[in-house]
């Protein structure tokens, strides 16, 4: 491919001009911009993560439906499951869970008219052990051919776990920065990098930071769009375990490729 390069991941606002007409190029990292009222978009998702101390093979599915309700709002309906395999004691053992997400998506300011595209994100998910809240703070900006985006991300998350004969309730909550940069090559096709900052906080300590850094590659045409992501971790900020990277909570690899179909 001739256009093949990754870009370094910079603080850049010097920006030749040029339009970019896909909605989404990244798939970590939220742009602000949202779907017009009645567009509707099937989007089946697909993450791969690899690599703890020891084996170590995860997959996360979600199919989410997209659609836009008044004008600067959407929402979205996912179906999610996530089936992981490690090693044990002489086995290797395989876990499957399944649960529903509903997401909302607030536009306050666009990423080409105004000075910065800003968006508000919320998303409840509802599993068999868990329930789960999520906030986005996003903001954008696109001038020319070059697009860029920064998401603040807080979770919680609360777990059923059992102690001995009792069930008990977890509390976790993660703070999380992503990063993204891209140019657009030719209509249609963009390629970047992406950046993750994931931080573990476990009863009001920070437990861990593992900084993820990798390219992003994304086709459009018509109504269809695919993007990819490869993030492999680059380093523990805090909490190492494992040759300067959180190997117990996180993966060394996650590879995620989004698709989409409006209808």
């Amino acid at each position: 491919m001739k256009y093949l390069c990754l870009l370094l991941l910079i603080n850049v606002v010097v920006f030749p001009s040029s339009a970019i007409t896909q909605d989404r190029i990244f798939t970590y990292t939220y742009q602000s911009s949202v779907l017009n009222p009645g567009q509707r978009e099937l989007e089946p998702w697909t993450t791969f993560r690899i690599g703890k101390k020891d084996f170590y093979r995860r997959i996360d599915n979600r199919i989410e439906f997209e659609t836009g309700l008044v004008r600067n709002l959407q929402t979205s309906f996912y179906l999610n499951s996530t089936t992981a395999s490690a090693a044990g004691d002489s086995s290797i053992h395989t876990d499957t869970e399944l649960s529903f997400s509903n997401e909302w998506k607030f536009k306050i300011s666009d990423a080409i008219a105004d000075p910065v595209g800003v968006a508000l994100y919320g998303e409840w998910t509802l599993g068999s052990k868990e329930f789960e809240l999520e906030g986005k703070l996003i903001f954008d900006k696109q001038i020319g051919r070059w697009i860029t985006a920064f998401n603040i991300v807080g979770e919680m998350e609360w777990e059923k776990e059992a102690e001995g004969s009792e069930i008990e309730t977890e509390s976790e909550s993660v703070l999380e920065f992503d990063y993204a940069l891209a140019w657009q090559f030719s209509k249609g096709f963009h390629a970047g990098i992406e950046a993750r900052s994931h931080n573990d906080i476990l009863k009001g300590k920070w437990q861990h930071s593992a900084l993820f850094v990798g390219p992003v590659v994304s086709y459009a045409r018509d109504n269809f769009w695919i993007n990819v992501t490869v993030l492999p971790q680059v380093a523990a900020l805090k909490g190492a375990t494992h040759k300067n990277l959180v190997l117990d909570s996180h993966e060394k690899m996650e590879t995620r490729i989004i698709f989409s179909y409006a209808f």
